[in-house]
């Protein structure tokens, strides 16, 4: 096994000669685990949709197009949820408020 390539088998001078490691040196190897792990999860989600559409199936143009549709659908309904729903929210509280008045 080589020790150059896996960061956690790492060692310097200092940690040779103290036995431990420093806190800056745990911190920053709990931040490079904590990035390699989000990158992985990236890269499950992206896989997850990929198998969902099933775009491995389709030829490169194919996929361009399928992904424009994906994408344009769910901007289209984030922004329709951003703009709309505070707003029915507001009228049912409304709605309901004179229910409590009266």
């Amino acid at each position: 096994m080589n020790l150059v390539t896996r960061p956690e088998t790492m060692t310097n001078l200092q940690e040779i000669i103290t036995g431990y490691r420093t806190t800056f040196q745990k911190q920053r190897f709990m931040a490079a685990t904590a990035m390699k792990r989000m990158k992985n999860y990236i890269y499950w989600l992206y896989f997850q949709y990929l198998m969902i559409t099933c775009c491995n199936d389709f030829e490169h143009w194919e996929q361009i197009v399928i992904h424009v549709f994906v994408t344009t659908t769910f901007t289209m309904l984030a922004y329709t949820a951003y703009v709309f729903i505070p707003i029915h929210l507001h009228l049912a509280y409304q709605f309901f408020l004179q229910f409590l008045i009266k």
